[in-house]
């Protein structure tokens, strides 16, 4: 067993990005210090800076993947830059929100995230079920149920009850997935297994999905 590295990991992010029409940018990168100075004069404006500060948009310790009109943008952490496993689970989370939004479009992607509960519940859930697949293929590392739903109503995806049951079930379906040996039917989550097996198939943990 040889633990990947970061070099495969930001490789690995690439090729994730690519058919998603995304870009991947690290949290110290002048792409990404663009962005957060925009988000910064945004804030300035009546009622903007309370919605980007409750989305967490300024906050460079928070991975997130921003619609624009060139396609979509995953701006990574502080976290992901010196951990490879931090780094492909970030990416694997974030690009899976890239592939959503290319399938109905940044407007549309937008409008359903920020104004149907469910929608961002279920959008949500499904990109974390990918993230903790993709550290469990390079640490061995799987989440009880509780953990995982902990970081879900945290509070930063501002989900009632209702919503976080929603992603509750998508969890706990994925999770089962996962523990039974399978990849979870996610296209992301297949293209990482994908990777990992053709370029570094000795950073892969878990028996069951070595080649």
């Amino acid at each position: 067993m040889t633990a990947l590295t970061l070099e495969q990991a930001r490789d690995l992010g690439a090729h994730l990005a690519l058919p998603r029409g995304a870009s991947v940018v690290a949290w110290d990168s002048p792409t990404a210090r663009l962005v957060r100075a925009g988000l910064d004069l945004a804030a300035a404006i009546p009622g903007v800076g309370s919605l980007l500060d409750a989305a967490s948009l300024r906050d460079p310790r928070v991975s997130r993947c921003v619609p624009t009109p060139a396609g979509a943008l995953v701006l990574l952490s502080e976290g992901t830059a010196t951990d490879p496993a931090t780094y492909v689970e970030a990416v694997a989370h974030e690009v899976t929100h890239a592939g959503q939004i290319a399938r109905v479009g940044a407007a549309q992607g937008a409008i359903d995230y920020l104004g149907s509960g469910e929608l961002r519940a279920d959008r949500e859930a499904q990109a974390y079920v990918v993230g903790l697949f993709a550290r469990y293929l390079v640490t061995g590392d799987l989440p009880t149920e509780a953990d995982a739903m902990a970081r879900l109503g945290g509070g930063l995806y501002h989900l009632d009850a209702g919503e976080l049951e929603l992603a509750r079930g998508v969890v706990a379906s994925g999770l089962a997935t996962i523990a039974a040996g399978l990849s979870p039917p996610y296209a992301v989550a297949l293209d990482v297994l994908a990777w990992l097996r053709a370029h570094a198939p000795e950073a892969i943990v878990p028996a069951e999905h070595r080649p």
